[in-house]
């Protein structure tokens, strides 16, 4: 009986075959990715390692990031002879998804060595089936280019499994439409009332230098591992966000860039979840819960905004990348009725020296606020630079980092100093 379904199925390969254009794989594959490593030291906790001293999100990611971390992409594509194109795209990288311990762990081992790797994305791409645009479906990362390197804050990030369509041309504008689902990787069983999947459907227009994003969430259940209260909360929302990028630095310059985003959300909008799926990465942006058990603990009535702008200016010899970001909900279901708010700003200035080949003087200094803050947050970073152009885009980057935090999340929150080194790339 299994030779003969066997049979049945190869013939219908064979088949299928026949009617079917032949593709030619394009020569070669994509490979893609990220990687940083690195190591910070404590002056005031004796040369001890600085484990996460301070929010990168709200003071600037230069020389406050104590983690290794890294992705490999891997794509390759496929050319029919009726000009429709196929791309497989894969990703590996550390591997978040069976839960916050095992994330810590990683997060806190400094070394690649130790780290677990698995498969974070795995979709396809079909070009030619729409009459513009470009079709996927599979597990991706998916919203995330609404990013400021500066923080490594993603504003936007609505990743999950699902399928849509992308930069579909109609009128005069470029369109997105999406079906999105994620879960909650430790908050109980796939399937139990505390594990149940959001479902989302996501659209995005872009008109010239304005695009809108319009984002509804719904939940058949949302209670919370562990909360005695027995409390389920809010199982819809929806979020919105306004981005536009003016011509040059903020209509200033033409020498640079610049970009300016308000969002807004209410129910699974809000709170946490304001431009987030479930992720352990989103768990550890500002304003976060802390654990994918309680991110979406929000009621019907929680409402958030957040008003960003990033940017950079170029110069002879010198350049540099401003940001301001500010974020308020009104209040949280597992917090109470608490409102809750953060803000900050900062500046990266980069001397590039031209006399000196491949290297620069980048500095950085931030200053951030949040609701039951007893003191300021301020950060000051020195950091020498050495780093060679391809050519093509990819620029490795080698750096010694010396940082001055006011309030430190390595000593119960005094003032130190931190040294480091760093080697951080894109390619």
């Amino acid at each position: 009986m299994k030779l003969k379904a066997l049979s049945i199925a190869c013939s219908a390969a064979l088949v299928a075959g026949t009617f079917a254009p032949s593709a030619m794989a394009l020569e070669g594959f994509e490979f893609h990715g990220y990687f940083r490593s690195g190591t910070l030291f404590s002056v005031e906790n004796d040369l001890n390692q600085a484990a996460f001293p301070g929010s990168k999100e709200t003071l600037g990611r230069l020389g406050l990031e104590s983690d290794d971390f890294y992705e490999l992409a891997f794509n390759k594509g496929w050319e029919l002879e009726d000009g429709k194109k196929i791309t497989i795209k894969t990703r590996l990288g550390e591997n978040n998804v069976f839960g916050q311990q095992e994330h810590l762990d990683a997060m806190l081992g400094y070394s690649i060595d130790a780290k677990p790797t698995g498969l974070i994305e795995a979709y396809v791409e079909f070009e030619g089936l729409t009459s513009s645009g470009v079709m996927w479906g599979g597990q991706r990362f998916y919203g995330r280019d609404n990013y400021n390197f500066l923080t490594d804050f993603f504003y936007t990030d609505w990743s999950g499994t699902g399928l849509g369509v992308q930069k579909v041309e109609m009128g005069s504008g470029q369109w997105d439409f999406a079906y999105l689902a994620s879960n909650r990787s430790n908050n109980g069983w796939y399937g139990t009332s505390t594990n149940a999947p959001m479902h989302m459907l996501h659209t995005r227009g872009q008109f010239g230098k304005f695009r809108i994003d319009v984002v509804g969430k719904y939940m058949a259940e949302n209670f919370v591992d562990g909360d005695d209260s027995g409390n389920e909360y809010a199982t819809s929302g929806f979020e919105t966000a306004l981005s536009y990028a003016p011509s040059g630095f903020f209509g200033i310059s033409d020498s640079g860039f610049s970009n300016v985003m308000l969002q807004a959300g209410k129910g699974l909008g809000g709170g946490t979840m304001l431009g987030r799926g479930f992720s352990n990465y989103n768990v550890f942006a500002p304003g976060g819960s802390g654990s994918q058990a309680t991110m979406a603990a929000v009621d019907d009535g929680t409402t958030s905004f957040r008003l960003n702008a990033w940017g950079g200016w170029f110069g002879d010899g010198f350049l540099v990348l401003p940001w301001a970001q500010y974020e308020y909900s009104s209040f949280d279901g597992l917090n109470g009725d608490d409102s809750n708010y953060f803000w900050s700003v900062g500046a990266r200035p980069v001397f590039t020296l031209p006399s000196i080949e491949g290297f620069a003087i980048a500095t950085e200094l931030s200053y951030a606020d949040a609701k039951g803050d007893d003191n300021d947050n301020f950060k000051l970073t020195f950091a020498p630079t050495w780093s060679l152009a391809t050519g093509t885009g990819p620029a490795p980057e080698i750096r010694v980092m010396a940082s001055y935090l006011d309030k430190s999340g390595t000593n119960a929150g005094d003032d130190d100093i931190l040294f480091g080194i760093q080697a951080d790339m894109w390619w």
